[in-house]
């Protein structure tokens, strides 16, 4: 399956849910809905907006992309090239330049939007079509995964005693940055600030006998994200308690995602293996993941969860207990779970539970 057809692929799904009646026409305007429906096309110029600066427009018999004058040249010639869309643009002066090309193009319809662009509503339930991935978007999610997982890892080997928080930081984003990786989520943390926060922004803090590194990429719209921990004087007794049995949540909740399970099954599992581990409630501290894809978290996992996994569906589970934490990227298939952020510099230990075995990433000792 080439790009054009993956394209044409998931205008087929998206035809199918305008078919069961939510509307005549769908705008896709985020960065992440831009991306699901272009097979990785990036229309972004401010990350941290969730809109970027181009839509495309679906309707039962069309498919158009949509940018002002000043997006379009890059859009045409490196976004969308080769793929099924017309193409439609308007001065940039024109405030009301989108909402006249949608008038146009789809007269007297109801068009949604996944932005409220031009005042539409909200195109309700339309994220869930890009939930089960497509061949070439699992091809997509292995490289990436492995190449964040090489920035991840190549950061955590580079760093030394003293060393700050922000300078490991730095490391990480300049490791994704040059294999196209959007560092979405880059978080550090040094000795007692582990135990302290479970989002660890960095600061100026330096580094000494122990060191968590967090990443979330996005590259092709889609996102991965691992955690790693070192090491740099020899860890008590209490440290690597912690750090098995939050390896030992994170295997049950990797082992425990297979197709036909809920997320809300899979999370009461991880809950019982706290438990089972004796950190009972260290769970109520931080939300354990859940399904990923073209968002950080498609779906976080909450008690009760009715979302059912299926294969080609990708889970990111991010267990923590205080001092330690255990996150990887994980494909779910039909023959058992694929950790797609794993790379073989890095030492990982057998977990073994009633529900199987999986290798989980091991605390790295850096002072030998």
């Amino acid at each position: 399956m080439n790009r054009a057809e993956e394209v044409q692929a998931k205008l087929a799904r998206v035809r199918a849910w305008l078919d069961r009646g939510p509307a005549d026409g769908v705008l896709l305007g985020t960065q992440t809905g831009f991306a699901w429906i272009t097979a990785g096309g990036d229309n972004h110029v401010l990350v941290g907006e969730a809109a970027g600066v181009a839509s495309v427009l679906v309707t039962a018999t069309g498919a158009w992309l949509l940018s002002d004058n000043i997006e379009h040249p890059r859009m045409v010639g490196e976004e969308v090239a080769g793929l099924p869309f017309e193409t439609v643009e308007w001065p940039w002066s024109e405030t009301g330049g989108m909402a006249d090309v949608v008038g146009r193009l789809c007269p007297g319809g109801r068009v949604v939007s996944d932005t409220g662009a031009a005042g539409l509503p909200p195109a309700d339930g339309l994220d869930g079509l890009r939930r089960t991935l497509l061949p070439p978007e699992v091809d997509r999610f292995r490289a990436l995964g492995r190449d964040l997982a090489t920035a991840l890892e190549d950061a955590c080997h580079q760093a030394r005693p003293g060393d700050r928080e922000l300078e490991v930081s730095a490391v990480l984003a300049l490791a994704c940055r040059r294999v196209g990786i959007l560092d979405l989520v880059n978080l550090v943390a040094a000795d007692g600030r582990i135990a302290a926060y479970r989002h660890p922004v960095p600061t100026k803090k330096q580094v000494e006998a122990n060191l968590l590194v967090v990443a979330l990429g996005r590259r092709h719209g889609l996102h991965a994200s691992a955690s790693r921990m070192v090491a740099f004087a020899p860890p008590d007794d209490d440290l690597l308690d912690r750090h098995r049995a939050v390896a030992r949540v994170d295997a049950r909740l990797i082992l425990e995602s297979r197709p036909g399970r809920t997320l809300g099954h899979v999370l009461e599992a991880g809950i019982d293996q706290y438990a089972e581990d004796g950190f009972a409630d260290e769970w109520r501290l931080h939300h354990q993941g859940g399904l990923t894809g073209y968002a950080g978290r498609e779906v976080v996992a909450v008690p009760g969860s009715p979302d059912v996994l299926e294969a080609g569906q990708v889970v990111a589970w991010n267990p923590s207990i205080t001092k330690v934490k255990s996150e990887d990227t994980v494909l779910v298939t039909d023959i058992g779970p694929e950790v797609l952020t794993r790379t073989p510099t890095w030492p990982q230990e057998d977990v073994e539970l009633d529900v199987g075995t999986v290798s989980r990433p091991a605390l790295l000792h850096s002072y030998r």
